[in-house]
């Protein structure tokens, strides 16, 4: 079917990928002109419509109609890219040049659309020019994500006033359909979803390993028995001796999972958990929240300090923060770990063994928030944690150590594709992971975890010069210990927390109320439990 000597067509593999790259930029140039032709239509319509005097909220009423029988598409395929059109014609105009030259493609020029359309026009610019850089190496998916994180920093009165419409609009539906099934569908705020997510997961897990059903027939089947009143999932691999059988003899035998929280994951930098600014927090296995929405999902939780800040980082912003009393530390921007060998012995011990520390792999999973492949979309919390540089079993000393410079979340598939050798990776620093397929085009991929955006979480002065009125009293001052920012920190927060969250921090919730963990230090986590799902 295929010749020996080269690909398809005469063409050599290592021009292949050129060749792709080529033809799909021509797509897309050719994809703009249609969305041009159409809007053009669409104008001309408006135009007949404005001449014959009809109401103006009406002209161009059915231009779609014609589009759709032109085209043979639905007519709501051809609202959709009249809709688009105009936004480009008329808003867009950043997005609109970098499809005409073929560097972002339909889907992406829809998906842009879609996460710029309601944005504030004092921001727009900014964030239309952020989202374009590197959109052509983004998938749609990730390209959504980003959006969202940086409408969420940058328009943070807007995020929250679209979030209080939106909760408005809440609803659970269940569809009848075909072959003796329903639909669920609805729109839930966001960490009622990943409450609900996670009671589902953990009931899938009620049943032994024999049971026949998919994770997705689990799911579905929990779902059922949770409206049913049951808290425990039934297991039917059908054996006498299972082990779920034991433990529940009958669903009125099993306890109720009432004791038992939902874990709800909440990243936030300490600037924000303060009052200092307004920088979006994070809702793990969901994405970007706003600021206020951080605080309260914070409020009624514990915390534990995930640290973005290498020991010289410390000093550094200490320094820059000082007054004559004294230097404290700064707070915000996530900076890439060290690169020197730790001086300390039992660090050096760790990093010969071949399965991180537990707080290892916490950091590393926060830190690339998933999957680092290219334009991978599986979460951190279920991927492996991988050896960039092949551990040596036989002899540690020799190389791949177990630190974080050396260690990626790389889901199953992926982590198989790496091992087998079909793709290769070297880290570059700050996280950063080049990756080089059959094609031999390197690719870079950077940590997109809740506190790795680059360039979003600077101190402004005014912040900073806040920062330090809260902390130069003398009692304050006193209180600080130079050589360990973890501790400054914690008083910080301890001091200066506003008062509701503060009087939370030892509230011990109602049983059966799910909780939400705040981990308090120069970025924040927040979990339900004392361990994250990783």
């Amino acid at each position: 079917m295929f010749e020996a000597g080269g690909a398809s067509g005469g063409v050599e593999a290592a021009d292949a990928a050129e060749l792709l790259t080529a033809r799909h930029a021509r797509i897309a140039r050719e994809q703009y002109l249609e969305i041009e032709s159409v809007t053009d239509l669409f104008i001309v319509r408006c135009e007949e419509d404005a001449r014959a005097g009809r109401n103006e909220a009406r002209h161009g009423e059915f231009a779609h109609v014609e589009v759709a029988g032109i085209l043979g598409l639905t007519e709501s395929a051809a609202q959709r890219m009249i809709g688009l059109g105009c936004d480009l014609r008329w808003r867009l105009s950043r997005v609109r040049a970098a499809f005409a030259t073929g560097r972002i493609d339909l889907a992406k020029a829809h998906a842009l659309a879609e996460i710029l359309a309601k944005v504030s026009d004092e921001v727009l610019a900014e964030i239309e020019e952020r989202l374009l850089d590197g959109a052509d190496r983004t998938s749609t998916t990730r390209l959504r994500n980003r959006g969202r994180r940086l409408i969420a920093r940058l328009d943070p009165e807007g995020a929250r006033e679209r979030r209080r419409r939106a909760a408005a609009d809440r609803d659970a539906r269940v569809i009848a359909r075909d072959d003796g099934m329903a639909e669920v569908d609805g729109l839930l705020p966001a960490a009622g979803g990943r409450i609900l997510a996670g009671r589902l997961r953990a009931m899938c897990f009620d049943v032994c390993a024999k049971d026949p059903r998919t994770d997705a027939q689990r799911r579905a089947d929990a779902l059922v028995a949770l409206a049913s009143g049951h808290t425990h999932l039934d297991c039917t691999c059908g054996r006498d001796d299972c082990a779920t059988h034991a433990r529940f003899p009958t669903r009125d035998d099993r306890p109720t999972r009432s004791g038992v929280s939902v874990q709800v994951l909440v990243g936030v930098d300490a600037s924000t958990l303060l009052g200092l600014d307004d920088a979006p927090g994070y809702l793990f296995g969901h994405g970007p929240i706003d600021a206020d929405l951080a605080r309260d999902l914070a409020a009624d939780g514990t915390w534990k300090r995930v640290l973005t800040l290498t020991d010289r980082d410390r000093v550094r912003l200490a320094s820059a923060t000082a007054c004559s009393t004294g230097p404290v530390v700064g707070v915000g921007s996530p900076l890439p770990p060290p690169r020197q060998a730790p001086a300390d012995v039992a660090v050096r011990l760790r990093e010969r063994t071949y399965r991180p520390s537990r707080q290892l792999a916490e950091t590393v999973r926060i830190r690339d928030g998933g999957c680092r492949f290219p334009n991978c979309t599986v979460q951190a919390s279920a991927c492996d944690i991988d050896h960039t540089v092949a551990f040596d079993h036989d002899e540690p000393a020799r190389g791949g150590p177990t630190t974080e410079a050396n260690l990626a979340c790389l889901c199953r598939k992926h982590h198989r594709l790496k091992t087998l050798g079909h793709w290769a990776v070297r880290q570059i620093g700050g996280g950063r992971l080049e990756w080089s397929g059959p094609s031999g085009r390197p690719v870079v991929t950077e940590p997109y975890g809740p506190f790795t955006d680059t360039g979003l979480r600077e101190i402004s002065a005014g912040i900073s010069a806040e920062l330090l009125d809260r902390v130069t009293d003398s009692a304050t001052v006193a209180a600080l210990n130079y050589s360990r920012a973890e501790l400054d920190l914690d008083y910080l927060l301890d001091v200066h927390i506003p008062p509701r969250q503060r009087r939370r921090r030892g509230h011990t919730p109602r049983h059966g109320s799910s909780r939400t963990t705040i981990e308090p230090g120069t970025s924040l986590s927040a979990t339900a439990d004392d361990s994250p799902p990783f």
